[in-house]
């Protein structure tokens, strides 16, 4: 019964691509059978003002990577070095959220959703990272948020998710230097100012811990920095500094928010970076490691633990 209800509920939402009427047909007719499979839950199970939302990140949803403006990002380079994603695939189109926006907000309204949590992709608004404001850019947002609170959703916008306009990287040594947290800061500051007056929720980055392990520690992800990486680094001391720097750009973005745009109605997020891989070993399990794993683990929770936990207390 279960694996059914769970099928059913994949091919509702495949079918939601094609029509809400026969979302809402399947629906009707399959409810009876399927209602035991959630337990009795529903949004009278949660606490009132519970929000219900989905969430995306900009360089896996928008597309349009080479135009309109946008410049590009860290994960754009990676994505275009052969083989380095699996059949060298790309986020150039993606799910193309920069032309069907309303097609997805529309869905988003179909499943009765309260929130849409969503990136701005910095390189969009600052092709260079810094100087030149990317007008389109402006006005691509200015559309989703618009027609979000059109459809009755509330948006919650998020400024860095991993996408690290390549200009800075290329220019500053990306996170290792903290002029980029500097620069993070204007380029939070223009888009409270710009979309501060619809938005009233922020987050300044999205797992900040990924950005500092994967992108220096083990080099898996941008910019593929560690010890024994071609690109070079230094895993023992590069994710120690990086985490720095994120948290010093944390800091002076809600500064400005706080100094220049916060009324009692706004608050500025962030996400806490107490998800990474080793974060919650035990002790027995680290003495289990070797000595260079064992490394490696205590970097990860040391970063995720003792660097980021603070930011998932100190919300505001």
């Amino acid at each position: 019964m279960a694996a059914r209800c769970v099928l059913l509920l994949l091919a509702l939402l495949a079918t939601a691509y094609h029509g809400g009427a026969c979302v809402r047909a399947a629906a009707a007719a399959e409810a009876p059978r399927c209602s035991s499979c959630l337990g009795g839950l529903s949004r009278a199970s949660f606490p009132k003002g519970f929000i219900f939302g989905t969430a995306t990140s900009a360089y896996q949803v928008e597309g349009m990577a080479n135009g309109s403006g946008r410049g590009q990002s860290v994960w754009d380079e990676l994505a275009h070095t052969p083989g380095k994603i699996k059949g060298n695939q790309n986020a150039d189109v993606t799910t193309d959220q920069y032309h069907r926006y309303k097609e997805d907000v529309d869905l988003m309204k179909g499943l009765n959703f309260d929130a849409y949590r969503f990136s701005i992709s910095w390189s969009r608004m600052f092709p260079d990272g810094e100087g030149k404001v990317n007008e389109e850019g402006v006005k691509y947002y200015n559309n989703l948020i618009d027609y979000l609170l059109h459809k009755g959703i509330t948006p919650y916008v998020n400024l860095h998710h991993y996408d690290l306009p390549l200009a800075l990287e290329n220019k500053y040594r990306g996170w290792l230097n903290a002029k980029t947290g500097e620069l993070f800061a204007d380029y939070a500051d223009f888009c409270f100012k710009t979309f501060g007056d619809r938005v009233k929720n922020w987050f300044t980055f999205n797992e900040p811990s990924r950005v500092a392990l994967t992108g220096y520690d083990t080099g898996r992800q941008p910019p593929q920095r560690c010890t024994k990486c071609a690109a070079g680094g230094n895993s023992a001391t590069e994710p120690y500094i990086v985490s720095h720097n994120l948290l010093l750009a944390h800091g002076y973005a809600v500064a400005r928010y706080r100094n220049k745009y916060q009324l009692c109605i706004c608050k500025v997020f962030n996400i806490d970076g107490l998800n990474s891989q080793g974060a919650y070993l035990s002790r027995s399990q680290h003495y289990a490691l070797s000595s260079r794993c064992y490394a490696k683990h205590k970097r990860n929770y040391n970063i995720c633990c003792n660097h980021f936990a603070s930011m998932g207390i100190n919300n505001i």
